[in-house]
């Protein structure tokens, strides 16, 4: 038998990477945007446990304070993974 030819490895491209001044923009707005989700969140949370405390309702769809709770508390849980989370 013939001996085979051996090949040469082809060389894979790299995609370009992104320019750093714009990775910074978007890792910047990401981070604000994760901060805001955040300080949002924990405001409607507290409203809803103040509400449902004192019995003040601050939505008038919101009667039991679930959303203002649940919602609040999801919407800082992802704001806090996306804020100071993201690197």
């Amino acid at each position: 038998m013939p001996a085979s030819k051996s090949r040469g490895k082809r060389s894979r491209r790299a995609s370009p990477a992104p320019a750093e001044p714009e990775r910074r923009v978007k890792r910047q707005s990401k981070k604000a945007i994760g901060w805001a989700m955040f300080v949002v969140g924990l405001v409607l949370f507290l409203m809803g446990q103040i509400g449902a405390r004192a019995g003040i309702v601050f939505l008038p769809f919101d009667q039991h304070h679930v959303i203002e709770q649940f919602g609040g508390g999801i919407l800082a849980a992802i704001g806090l993974i996306m804020g100071p989370g993201s690197v």
